[in-house]
């Protein structure tokens, strides 16, 4: 196991944007419980979805999803802003 050090730029709830040595731009660290329920969520809309197109449950754990990782991206580029980083996209 090699050994490395991350700058933690700002941490939030479940996350955090943090900037490993040797890369160009931040990255975020997603708690691992956070990424697996968003994982599960996903999964499961998805299998509804095949066997009942437009189901409304499924549509909406797909919208909680959108909404969960927006909140990510949205607390990544207020990091990068602040910090007076351009976004790499």
């Amino acid at each position: 196991m090699s050994q490395e050090q991350a700058q933690v730029l700002t941490r939030g709830a479940n996350c955090a944007v943090v900037q490993l040595t040797g890369r160009a731009f931040p990255g975020i660290h997603v708690q691992g419980d956070t990424v697996a329920a968003l994982w599960r969520q996903l999964a499961e809309a998805a299998r509804t979805l095949r066997e009942e197109p437009g189901d409304g449950e499924a549509l909406d754990d797909l919208d909680h999803a959108i909404r969960e990782v927006e909140g990510f991206l949205g607390f990544y580029e207020a990091t990068l802003s602040e910090r007076g980083i351009r976004r790499p996209y």
